[in-house]
C-alpha cells in the first residue's frame, strides 16, 4: 500500500476539523513569547484551509486571548482557543467555558517576579487562569539557580492551592487551574463539526497530551518535534516546517485539484510495550538510575537537552557507548493518576536512552519522601532528620516495581543490569520475580551506615533481603562494605563467607570500587566566555588568598559549619583579615524539600553575619554564589584557589576533592583541606584532613593550609595526583562491569 493512502483518506474526509497548537508546532520558539509570531504565510494557510468546504480549523494555544486576536486578525474563519482552553472564540465574542477563581494567582505572580529580578532575561506572564515563568533567554550559567528558586516558590504555593497544577514546557514553568485544559476544545469543535467528522490534532508539548488522549478512534494525532517523552499521539513530524508543509499538502488535496505528491508525511510513533518481552531491544547491558544523564524535560525547540555532567555521567557514558548499552531512568515528567507511562526509547542518542514517566503522587512520596527523608539521612548518619511513613515506603515499592517492569520490557532476561544508588534497592528482587536470570549489580553512591543506625529503618530487613538478590554490590570504601556485611550478619539469615555472602543458594559479592574522575578534563583551556566571567570574580578578590568551597546545597555538606570555621579563623587569627577571601559555590538542589530551603536560609544568614562583622569598604570576606558552574569554569576556580575547603559532615566519596587536585598546576598547587568523613579521605591520605564537627580545630587547620610552604604543597600534590590518576571514572566503570560479568 502507498504510505500516502491513509493520509489521503484523512485529507479528503468531510467534515474534517483541524486543531493545532501554535508555538513549537506551527512556528519556532523565540526568546520571548511576543517575539514568536506566525508569518503571513502561516496565517494565510490556516485561512485558506478554513475557507474550504467541510473544513474547520481551530488554533489551540496557551497564548493570552488578546495576543491571539492580534496574531490572527487576518485569519477569517479560523477559530481560536486561548490560555490552554480557558477561552474560546468561534464567531463573535470570547467565552470562558469553565469558571475558575484565579485571584490567588496574583500573589504567586508577585513572588515569581521577585525571583525573576535575579535575571533581566526571565519573564513572568500572568494570564487569566495561569502564571508562566519564561526562562528561554536566561544565560545558561544562570538557569539552574533561577529554576530551582522558581520551582521552590511554585511548589510551596501549590501546597496551599490544590486547585492548581504545575506544568513544565519548553523553557517554561506554568501554574494553571486544574479544570482548564486544552482538551476542552475537543467536544466544542466536534459538536460544531457535525456527525461523522474526523479530527486531526497537532501539538508539541505536555499541554497537548490531553488533546491527544481525548480524541476518538477515528481521529488522528501528530506530535511535532523530537520524541523526548511518552506520548498519546499516534504520529510524529520532526518540526514546524514539516508541520506546515504537511498542512499545505492537506489544503491542496481538499481543493480537489490534481493531487500533488506529499512533501512530508507523519511517521508512526513507536507503540509502547505491552507486557513482558524477551528481547525488545538488542542491548546486552542495561544501566538504571533514578534520573537520566540528559534530562528530557524541558527541552529547547531544537531538542537540546539540559546536560547533567556529574561524576556518574562522566564514568558511564563512554563505557555504555563502547559496549552498546542502554541507560534507563526517570524522564523528569510526571503523569496524573496512579499508572506509570509506557517506556520510551531513543536509540539515536549516545549512549542510547530509555525512560519512564512517574505518577505525580508516587514521585512525591518515593523521591521527596522515602528516598530523601528516610534513606538519605539514615545513610548519611543524620537520624534526627529522618522520618518514616508507611505510604512513602509503599510508593518506594511501587516505583521500584515500575522500573523493574520497564527493564523487563527493554532487555532479554539474560542481559546484565547495573543499578545505581539508594533509590532502587528493591529492583533486583522485582526483576528476579519477573524471571531475570542475568547478572544484576548495584553500586551505592552514598555511605552505608553502621548497624545501629541502619536498624532504625522499619523496613531494613526487607531492604537487605532485596539487596541480596543482586550478584554484586559495590561501595566506595572498605568501611562501607564492612558496615553492609555487619547488617547482613545481624538482620539476615544469609551466611557470611570470607569473599562472598551465601543466601538462598546464591553467592553475593560485596566489594569496594572507589569512583574516580577523568583528570584530563580539568586541565582544558578555558573557553573565552567562561574565562571572562571567572576573571571578573577573581579580579574582585585580587590581592587576597582564595579559599574555595564547591558543593551541592545539602545539609550533609557542612557548609554552615565551614562558614563558622572561616569566621573563627578571622577571630582567632586576625592577621588574615583583609588578606583572605572565601568563595562558596552552592549548586541548587531539591528545592521542594523543606529541609533544603531551611539549609539555604541558614547559609545565607551565616554569610551575612560574617560579612557584616568583618567586611570593609575594600574587602568582602565571603562571596556566596547560589548557582551551578560547568567543568570549564570550575577548573578555573580550582586553579586559582589557594585552599580548597572540602569539608562535608558525611559523604560517600566527594569528587570535588579529586577535581581540585586534577586542576592544579604542579609548580604552584593549592592545598586541599578535606573532611575525614568523606570516602575520598580513604584514598587522598596526603590531603590535610580535618574534623568538620570541631569548628576551632577546622579554623586552625585552615590557618595551617593557608600558611603551607610551597615545597610541602608540591610534595602533597604529587602524591595526591598519583592517587587521583590511579582510579579514573572509566576504569571504575570497567572494573565494576568486569566483576559483574564474572558473576555469570
Amino acid at each position: 500500500m502507498n504510505p500516502a493512502d491513509p493520509w489521503l483518506a484523512v485529507a479528503r474526509h468531510a467534515p474534517l476539523a483541524i486543531l493545532t497548537d501554535l508555538d513549537g508546532t506551527l512556528i519556532p520558539f523565540a526568546a520571548k513569547p511576543d517575539e514568536a509570531r506566525p508569518s503571513p504565510e502561516v496565517v494565510g494557510l490556516l485561512r485558506a484551509l478554513a475557507a474550504l468546504p467541510g473544513t474547520l480549523v481551530a488554533v489551540v494555544s496557551g497564548r493570552p486571548r488578546d495576543e491571539m486576536d492580534r496574531m490572527f486578525a487576518e485569519a477569517t474563519g479560523v477559530w481560536l482557543v486561548a490560555e490552554h482552553g480557558g477561552w474560546r472564540r468561534a464567531e463573535g465574542a470570547w467565552q470562558a467555558p469553565v469558571p475558575a477563581d484565579a485571584s490567588a494567582l496574583d500573589g504567586l505572580a508577585r513572588s515569581l517576579e521577585k525571583v525573576a529580578e535575579a535575571s533581566k532575561k526571565a519573564l513572568v506572564e500572568r494570564k487569566s487562569w495561569s502564571v508562566g515563568f519564561h526562562y528561554r533567554a536566561v544565560p545558561r550559567r544562570e538557569k539552574t539557580g533561577l529554576l530551582v528558586a522558581a520551582q521552590a516558590v511554585a511548589r510551596d504555593w501549590l501546597s496551599a492551592n490544590p486547585a492548581f497544577e504545575f506544568l513544565e514546557g519548553a523553557e517554561l514553568l506554568e501554574i494553571r487551574a486544574r479544570n482548564v485544559r486544552k482538551s476542552l476544545a475537543i467536544p466544542w469543535v466536534g459538536e460544531r463539526a457535525g456527525a461523522g467528522a474526523r479530527l486531526l490534532a497537532l501539538g508539541d508539548d505536555l499541554t497537548d497530551e490531553d488533546v491527544f488522549a481525548a480524541l476518538g478512534p477515528a481521529d488522528e494525532s501528530i506530535i511535532v518535534g523530537p520524541l523526548l517523552r511518552s506520548t498519546a499521539a499516534r504520529w510524529r513530524l520532526s518540526g514546524p516546517l514539516e508541520a506546515t508543509a504537511f498542512l499545505e499538502w492537506v489544503r491542496e488535496v481538499r481543493r480537489e485539484a490534481p493531487t500533488p505528491p506529499p512533501p512530508v508525511l507523519p511517521v508512526p510513533v513507536p507503540a509502547p510495550p505491552r507486557g513482558k518481552r524477551a528481547a525488545r531491544t538488542p542491548h546486552r547491558l542495561l544501566v538504571v538510575s533514578n534520573r537520566l544523564p540528559s534530562l528530557r524535560s524541558p527541552v529547547s525547540p531544537e531538542g537540546e537537552r539540559k546536560k547533567n555532567v556529574g561524576g556518574l555521567v562522566a564514568a558511564l557514558e563512554p563505557v555504555l557507548s563502547r559496549r552498546g548499552g542502554l541507560w534507563l531512568g526517570w524522564s523528569g515528567q510526571t503523569t496524573p493518576g496512579e499508572a506509570s507511562a509506557p517506556v520510551g526509547v531513543d536509540d539515536s542518542s549516545q549512549p542510547a536512552l530509555a525512560w519512564i514517566d512517574l505518577p505525580q503522587d508516587a514521585y512525591e512520596k518515593y523521591y521527596n519522601g522515602f528516598c530523601n527523608r528516610s534513606l538519605w539521612p539514615v545513610f548519611h548518619t543524620f537520624p534526627a532528620r529522618t522520618r518514616f511513613a508507611d505510604d512513602e515506603w509503599e510508593s518506594y515499592e511501587r516505583v521500584n516495581e515500575a522500573f523493574a517492569a520497564a527493564a523487563g520490557d527493554l532487555v532479554d532476561p539474560t542481559a546484565s543490569v547495573w543499578i545505581h544508588d539508594y533509590h532502587l534497592l528493591l529492583m533486583a528482587a522485582a526483576l528476579r520475580r519477573r524471571g531475570h536470570t542475568g547478572p544484576l549489580g548495584l553500586f551505592l553512591h552514598v555511605p552505608f551506615p553502621a548497624l545501629d543506625l541502619y536498624s532504625t529503618i522499619p523496613w531494613g530487613e526487607q531492604l537487605l533481603d532485596a539487596m541480596l538478590e543482586f550478584d554484586l554490590v559495590g561501595f566506595h570504601t572498605p568501611g562501607y562494605v564492612k558496615n553492609f556485611r555487619e547488617a547482613v550478619g545481624a538482620l539476615s539469615p544469609a551466611r557470611l563467607g570470607d569473599d562472598a555472602i551465601e543466601h538462598r543458594g546464591r553467592r553475593i559479592r560485596a566489594r569496594a570500587f572507589p569512583i574516580g574522575i577523568v583528570p584530563e578534563g580539568f586541565q582544558e583551556t578555558p573557553e573565552p566566555e567562561t574565562a571572562a566571567e571567572v576573571a571578573a570574580l577573581l579580579s574582585a578578590i585580587a590581592g587576597t588568598k582564595l579559599v574555595l568551597g564547591v558543593d551541592r546545597l545539602d545539609y550533609t555538606k557542612g557548609i554552615p559549619e565551614r562558614l563558622e570555621a572561616f569566621e573563627r579563623l578571622l577571630k582567632q587569627f586576625p592577621g588574615w583579615r583583609g588578606k583572605v577571601s572565601m568563595v562558596q559555590v552552592s549548586v541548587p538542589s531539591r528545592s521542594d524539600v523543606p529541609e533544603y530551603a531551611e539549609q539555604r536560609q541558614r547559609i545565607e544568614t551565616a554569610v551575612g553575619r560574617v560579612n557584616g562583622e568583618f567586611g570593609e569598604a575594600h574587602w568582602v570576606p565571603v562571596r556566596y554564589l547560589y548557582r551551578s558552574y560547568g567543568r570549564n569554569q570550575l577548573s578555573q576556580l580550582y586553579r586559582a584557589a589557594d585552599v580548597a575547603l572540602v569539608t562535608p559532615l558525611r559523604d560517600g566519596m566527594n569528587l570535588v576533592a579529586k577535581e581540585f587536585i586534577a586542576a592544579q598546576g604542579a609548580d604552584n598547587p593549592g592545598a586541599l583541606l578535606l573532611s575525614r568523613f568523606t570516602g575520598a579521605a580513604v584514598e587522598l591520605k596526603d590531603a590535610l584532613l580535618t574534623n568538620p564537627y570541631h569548628i576551632d580545630g577546622m579554623a586552625r587547620d585552615l590557618d595551617r593550609a593557608l600558611r603551607m610552604p610551597l615545597e610541602e604543597r608540591q610534595e602533597r600534590h604529587a602524591k595526591l595526583m598519583a592517587a587521583v590518576s590511579k582510579t579514573t571514572a572509566v576504569s571504575w566503570a570497567e572494573d565494576f562491569l568486569a566483576a559483574l560479568e564474572a558473576c555469570r
